[in-house]
């Protein structure tokens, strides 16, 4: 028998999608630099005047900003987002920030929205938390952690704007209406569950 003080897990999704996008920007890149190399590659070292010939560099440049922009695709397969309950409140990574720790107490409503089409539409779950949120326990969001927040901001034109935190469903293992069922069943009676499915 399960204690109620132990973290449940909530399963995560196969990375397959973000490992597929980190090997597709990996051969855009190298085929971009190669092409680049190639136009290049019969440019003098030196120009007519004695100064160095800047474009003899800019394979070089575009490699570093290649893989400078790899960080954002290996940040969230480095640290995926994680999502833990139990009946005193969640644990929660909505990106590759830090991890957060919301006691119900401080909860006051646990959303679930799609926006687009039900096959090709994202879904979202959102938290709204009352102004003690950051104080007795519990951590408070930060940029890096709002950043599903500003997403799902965006594709609903503002409709979320009330609310604290947001974490993509497709980031975890159970349909969006099974996760928002499993959160629900968690949270006590003055938490508002409100299903936008």
């Amino acid at each position: 028998m399960r204690r109620s003080s132990e973290w449940v897990v909530v399963e995560r999704s196969s990375p397959a999608r973000r490992i597929s996008s980190l090997v597709l920007y990996a051969l855009v890149c190298a085929a971009g630099i190669a092409a680049l190399a190639w136009l290049v590659h019969t440019e003098p070292g030196t120009l007519d005047s004695g100064e160095a010939n800047p474009v003899v560099a800019l394979p070089g440049f575009f490699t570093v900003i290649a893989l400078i922009g790899t960080v954002f695709f290996l940040a969230p397969l480095v640290r995926p987002p994680m999502l833990f309950v139990n009946h005193f409140g969640l644990r929660v990574r909505p990106s590759f920030g830090k991890v957060l720790l919301i006691p119900w107490s401080n909860v006051e409503e646990l959303a679930a929205i799609t926006v687009g089409s039900r096959r090709r539409g994202q879904s979202y779950l959102l938290l709204a938390a009352d102004v003690y949120l950051g104080r007795g326990g519990s951590d408070r969001p930060g940029f890096i952690d709002r950043s599903v927040l500003r997403e799902a901001n965006r594709a609903t034109e503002g409709l979320v704007a009330g609310f604290d935190l947001a974490i993509r469903c497709k980031d975890f293992e159970p349909k969006p209406d099974q996760l928002l069922a499993r959160l629900a069943s968690y949270a006590p009676g003055h938490v508002q569950v409100v299903d936008r499915f």
